[in-house]
């Protein structure tokens, strides 16, 4: 099992997994990861942003706590086509086009106000980078609100479109506020093999660099509980759009596929895990059952692909970390299992979240299972 290196703190930060409200329904999966599976031809997804808030212990049993908050990725605008670039909106328009449905209820500002959190009480907002579905409406939140940026966003992007033509978000969502970019090249921290910044310098919350999906991509490392010895405390992994479906991520050699899986909305259940093997479409003389299913492939959305698939790799550690959950933007199969914003995330491993999610992506092919299942040259002996 791997070892990861997470210093020790007795500080916390409080996470709420917030809904944005984005659906994308039968959108390109091509464009992200491949390759496709029966049952699992098209990307259906939500999103979730993060709400971190920070308590100063030193301040406890105080009358004036000293609580932060921050935001870690916005969503997309509720009204995207009139509040992105003209050449994003042009570029998104063209999945609707091929048949792809976006919808979008609520500003994510909007979210927050309806759980009984005012704009102005937070500190900052963090992008994990620069794409449509993240940026959300700074400009919706008072100037005092800080904006977090991943490297090289301000010096390829600022400030912003239609100054910069090649800007993926509009000059007003930099205007007016401190937009701080953060570097890593100072950074004499690394955190399961990613250079990391503690960010309220205690321990409790990190960015991580996780370079390859897009300009600036960034990860966190979220501490959710706190032992005295360190070795029971929990933590929440965000990892933003380094993948978007766990079969990118699992299984792998530290998280084999199991003999037999139980997951709601599979058929048969329990299903053998050895019928995931016979359906997985990557080893060609390798290990199905510790292979992930699907990959980002060359063509794919991203700007540094050998970075992308590395970041993953580094991911799987601390995936198979049982202190440490791992939820990524858009693994939309964890919905039923998570207690959403304005509910604290903080008690997931008492309430089994990791091993009630992580295997449910699974439940998507279920197509290429009913094949497998009335395949006879297959399944001679196993039925």
């Amino acid at each position: 099992m791997p070892t990861i290196d997470i210093p020790k703190s007795n500080q916390t930060v409080n996470v709420q997994i917030v809904d944005t409200t984005l659906r994308i329904k039968d959108g390109p999966l091509a464009a992200f990861l491949s390759p496709a599976i029966e049952g699992q031809e098209k990307l259906n997804v939500g999103e979730f942003g993060f709400l971190i808030t920070h308590t100063d212990l030193s301040s406890a049993g105080s009358d004036d706590k000293t609580v932060r908050k921050v935001l870690f990725d916005l969503g997309p605008p509720k009204d995207w086509k009139a509040h992105l670039p003209e050449p994003v909106v042009k570029r998104m328009s063209t999945w609707e086009d091929y048949g792809a449905v976006i919808t979008i209820d609520k500003d994510i500002s909007e979210v927050l106000q309806d759980g009984g959190v005012e704009l102005d009480t937070i500190e900052a907002l963090i992008w994990s980078h620069t794409h449509w579905d993240h940026m959300g409406r700074p400009s919706l939140f008072p100037p005092s609100v800080d904006l977090i940026v991943g490297p090289s966003i301000i010096s390829k992007f600022s400030p912003g479109y239609p100054e910069n033509p090649a800007s993926p978000f509009l000059t007003r969502e930099f205007s007016g506020r401190k937009v701080t970019e953060l570097s890593f090249d100072s950074s004499t921290l690394s955190i399961g093999g990613m250079k990391a910044i503690d960010f309220f310098n205690d321990g409790s919350f990190y960015i991580l660099d996780a370079p390859g999906h897009a300009v600036g991509h960034i990860n966190a490392l979220a501490r959710t509980t706190a032992s005295p010895n360190g070795e029971n405390d929990t933590f929440i992994f965000l990892g933003a759009d380094s993948y978007h479906i766990d079969s990118q991520l699992r299984p792998n050699a530290h998280t084999p596929l199991p003999k037999s899986i139980e997951i709601p909305r599979l058929s048969p259940c329990p299903c053998p895990g050895e019928i995931f093997e016979h359906i997985h479409p990557l080893p060609l003389g390798g290990n199905p059952s510790l292979t992930p299913f699907q990959i980002i492939h060359e063509k794919s959305v991203a700007v540094d692909v050998p970075s992308a698939r590395e970041v993953i790799n580094k991911i799987q550690a601390f995936d198979a970390d049982e202190r440490v959950f791992v939820i990524n933007a858009h693994e939309w199969s964890y919905y039923d299992v998570l207690e959403i914003f304005p509910e604290s995330a903080n008690g997931w491993r008492r309430k089994g979240w990791k091993e009630k999610a992580r295997w449910r992506f699974l439940a998507g092919f279920q197509g290429a299972v009913e094949l497998a299942f009335t395949d006879r040259k297959l399944w001679r002996g196993s039925l």
